[in-house]
């Protein structure tokens, strides 16, 4: 789990920090931001909608 952890900080930082992240980091980060907002947008369109 640690391991786990150290790779994904490693990936923030070369992603957002230093900005040389390769093409497997930047999926990783992508899916990483995007599955918790993507809920929080379709959380927040139903009270919307409804």
């Amino acid at each position: 789990m640690e391991h786990k952890l150290n790779t994904l900080k490693t990936d923030l930082q070369n992603v957002f920090v230093e900005g040389n992240a390769n093409p497997i980091q930047m999926a990783r980060v992508f899916i990483i931001l995007a599955i918790p907002l993507i809920t929080i947008f379709i959380v927040g369109a139903r009270h919307i909608i409804y």
